[in-house]
């Protein structure tokens, strides 16, 4: 059996690889990751990588300052056979000690994973493509081995046996190029089998390393917003008409310090940090409930909201029809709500999304937007808690200026929001509705995703290649991704709530973040998840809640999931409505309760 090997498994690593050295059908890049595209202790992706038809290749010096691959990273691995997917640890019943094991070879553990076969409408000549996902969060500076075992089937039901050219490093007889990597590859099959794996058809490795630095540098170093207008008040005073429960809405911009050039990308230093552009101006919404009109000067709660992938904060608030309920919410709580949009992911950035399905080496762009986005949430929480700004004339007096925070996040709001959470200390209670972290696992499973997904079947059309291109996608979308920053999440007063079946947030993303920050599953339970205890209320966070919209589940597969709903539901019921308003109450936050009686909050038991 041959394995898709990369062009580094060919040849002698800084050398041009012989085009007839794999066979004419043989993938050059496959396995993806590992130690084969480092060098001299830093990420070396080499530079003729697939890219989209007439597009931009993939700008691999952007990523040249990591010292490993993603502490999510997926793998991607390509055989020559068609292999039986019943063989693999699957997406509902991750393991560790399956047909494909993913090792920590520094502390010498198994991690938690499962492997998909790719699933998109098969290419002729190409065999699906091989996906290990990993479930836990891999310590940053380990070393990752991938391990196949002979308990991977063929779809004959035989065995796979050990790939060829892992067989003749073992025997000492390695093919053209492999010489320099015999020690390393026989000493990486010597400690899988001291660790007791047995029956090996196909090892290898690679360093995992933090990829949340460009974060962390512009939440530390953007500066309270020195400027700020309100150029927008409408009010139902005025005959406005606005959501139940609405009373005023106020629009305007602050100034934040900006990184992106041309508001689409950075400019990085050698180390990947962000080059200063200057100020740009951020947009600014607040909106004042019915319920605040009477209330005392002073007394008034003030929370920050996140919005949803391709929304705008009024989608949620200013909406007549309020379809997700924050806007009652916002009533109920008595909160005065303040909000601005995530750069990269606002309404109106859907055409910057599809420019780059049609052209994903500017994946980059996307993700440095969203981090821009994050400085400018973080910008706006120092505005609110050491600016003057509850202190204007439009807001009446009524905020608490005693510099306590709220956060409440959905989807979007649930992911980049806890970015920005795990790096701004100002907000000490948060919930993330429907939340969750990897970004590349998530992609393709997104209804949301649908019609990107054309378009990269277009550009794209070799699977295998577009496999590629998302699991080293990772790598630019790291900054942004929760699970970079779960260490600052652990302890902290925050919850998640799942909805189940959530065609847009895959429940396994959800339940990796939760299970790395220590998380406490509040009963009543939809299901129990494995690594992640449960407990009675009162809890207080890290917390997790599931909540059960009673849909059909999304097919255990790496496409789109089919629009149901489930998504969205679930915030729209009294009982996560109250879940809510007395996790982030202004008087005694941080206790997570349980408001729809003795069974868990389903579409028939939405609590009162």
């Amino acid at each position: 059996m041959n394995l898709l090997l990369m062009f580094w498994f060919a040849c002698t690593p800084g050398t041009k690889p012989d085009p007839d050295a794999l066979g004419a059908s043989k993938h050059p890049h496959f396995p993806f990751p590992s130690m084969h595209h480092m060098e001299d202790g830093f990420v070396r992706l080499p530079d003729d990588l697939p890219y989209s038809t007439d597009g931009t290749p993939i700008d691999v010096e952007r990523i040249a300052w990591r010292t490993g691959f993603s502490v999510v990273q997926s793998s991607v691995v390509a055989m020559d056979v068609d292999i039986d997917p019943t063989s693999l640890p699957g997406q509902s019943s991750p393991a560790t000690d399956g047909s494909v094991q993913l090792w920590d070879l520094t502390d010498g553990r198994q991690i938690l994973s499962f492997t998909e076969l790719d699933a998109a409408e098969r290419v002729e000549d190409e065999f699906p493509a091989l996906l290990i996902r990993p479930q836990d969060v891999m310590p940053s500076g380990h070393r990752i081995a991938v391990v196949l075992t002979d308990a991977v089937r063929t779809v004959e039901g035989e065995p796979i046996p050990v790939v060829d050219w892992y067989q003749d490093i073992q025997d000492g007889t390695p093919g053209p190029g492999l010489a320099p990597w015999v020690e390393h590859y026989q000493d990486l099959d010597s400690s899988l089998r001291e660790l007791g794996v047995d029956g090996i058809a196909l090892a290898f490795d690679f360093l995992v390393a933090d990829g949340g630095a460009p974060v962390r540098h512009v939440a530390a170093e953007v500066g309270m917003p020195t400027e700020y207008s309100f150029d927008e008040v409408r009010s139902t005073d005025d005959g406005i008409f606005m959501p139940e429960g609405g009373w005023r809405q106020l629009r305007g911009h602050y100034t934040v310090d900006n990184w992106l050039i041309d508001d689409l990308y950075f400019s990085l230093d050698a180390s990947g940090i962000p080059e200063p552009q200057g100020t740009a101006e951020a947009e600014l919404y607040v909106y004042m409930p019915e319920s605040v009109r009477d209330a005392e000067a002073g007394t008034v709660p003030v929370w920050i909201f996140g919005h949803g992938l391709f929304g705008e904060p009024d989608f949620y608030l200013g909406d007549i029809d309020d379809p997700s309920k924050v806007a009652k919410l916002a009533d109920e709580a008595g909160a005065i709500v303040f909000a601005t949009v995530w750069r990269g992911f606002k309404a109106s950035d859907r055409i910057h999304a599809i420019q780059i399905a049609d052209d994903f080496g500017r994946v980059h762009e996307i993700a440095e937007r969203l981090t821009q986005g994050v400085a400018n949430v973080v910008a706006l929480s120092r505005l609110i808690t050491e600016g003057d700004i509850l202190s204007d004339p439009e807001l009446m007096g009524l905020p608490d200026s005693s510099g306590a925070l709220r956060y409440y996040g959905i989807s979007l709001g649930g992911i980049a929001g806890a970015v920005t959470i795990a790096n701004n200390p100002r907000i000490a209670h948060a919930v993330f509705n429907v939340g969750g972290g990897a970004w590349s696992t998530m992609l393709e499973r997104s209804s949301q995703w649908i019609p990107f997904d054309w378009i990269m079947v277009e550009k794209v059309p070799s699977n295998q290649n577009r496999q590629l291109l998302y699991a080293l996608s990772q790598l630019y979308w790291d900054p942004v991704d929760p699970m970079n920053h779960f260490s600052d999440l652990v302890g902290r007063s925050v919850v998640w709530q799942e909805a189940i079946g959530d065609e847009q947030v895959p429940n396994m993303a959800t339940r990796m973040l939760v299970r790395a920050v220590g998380g406490t599953h509040l009963e009543p339970m939809f299901e129990a998840v494995p690594g992640i205890e449960s407990d009675v209320e009162p809890l207080t966070g890290p917390g997790f809640v599931q909540y059960d919209p009673e849909l059909p589940l999304p097919a255990e597969v790496n496409r789109p999931g089919v629009p149901s709903g489930a998504h969205s539901r679930p915030r729209t019921w009294p009982g996560s409505r109250k879940q809510v308003a007395h996790f982030l109450d202004w008087d005694s936050p941080g206790e997570l309760l349980h408001f729809c009686g003795t069974a868990v909050c389903s579409e028939s038991n939405q609590g009162d």
